[in-house]
């Protein structure tokens, strides 16, 4: 680095040597002079050089009682300021660069995270959805089987008041007829069975009654 910044200075000397001679500075006679260095460093030295020409030239103009040395010092420390300005613009950059490297990156971060917890949301509120639509489903088959239970409960209470109406006329007319004990044996045992289909009934009516309001209160 240190050789690099030799070549530069010394070139930039030489071209100021080539030009109080009448010569125009170019890389192939300035390295003439230098005997080496790299063309790279010689170009960019002298671009420098021509860069900087005009402003030194308005110096001198400006302050032609200035001795050369004074004049050359003033122009080395110039130099020296823009290289440093050129070198904290360049750190500069590159620290911005880095930042806005790191911001991005923490910006698709959380756009990423961003991007999850929406889709995370929208599969949960599929799920909700799809649960909602069973539950209605659901709701609905209860509210037809209540349906079907009451219909069944209002049947069979009117089938067992019909039985119940049975027995009573039979037993009414085993009174009015005076029937004999075959007969009377025969109505008894008629009798019982339909006060077993009734107490059937009663017990099946019950059963539907209980299940009847379970499926009211899961509702």
């Amino acid at each position: 680095m240190a050789k690099k910044n030799d070549t530069h200075s010394r070139a930039i000397e030489v071209a100021d040597q080539l030009l109080s001679e009448g010569i125009r500075p170019t890389q192939q006679n300035v390295r003439e002079r230098l005997g080496s260095g790299s063309l790279t460093t010689i170009n960019r030295a002298l671009n420098d050089w021509w860069h900087t020409l005009a402003a030194r030239i308005q110096r001198r103009n400006e302050h032609p009682e200035l001795p050369e040395p004074v004049i050359q010092l003033a122009d080395k420390t110039w130099n020296r300021a823009l290289a440093y300005a050129e070198h904290r613009f360049n750190q500069q950059r590159i620290e911005l660069e880095q930042k806005q490297a790191e911001l991005r990156q923490a910006s698709d971060a959380r756009r990423y995270d961003g991007e999850s917890a929406l889709l995370a949301a929208q599969q949960q509120n599929a799920r909700l959805l799809e649960r909602c639509e069973q539950l209605a489903d659901e709701k609905h088959q209860l509210e037809k089987r209540i349906l079907e239970l009451e219909e069944a409960q209002i049947r069979l209470t009117m089938e067992r008041d019909q039985a119940m109406h049975e027995v009573r006329q039979l037993e009414k007319l085993g009174d009015r007829q005076g029937l004999n004990d075959e007969a009377m044996i025969e109505l008894r045992v008629r009798s019982r069975i339909q006060e077993e289909e009734i107490e059937r009934l009663r017990r099946q009516n019950d059963r539907l009654s209980g299940e009847n309001a379970s499926l009211k209160a899961g509702l």
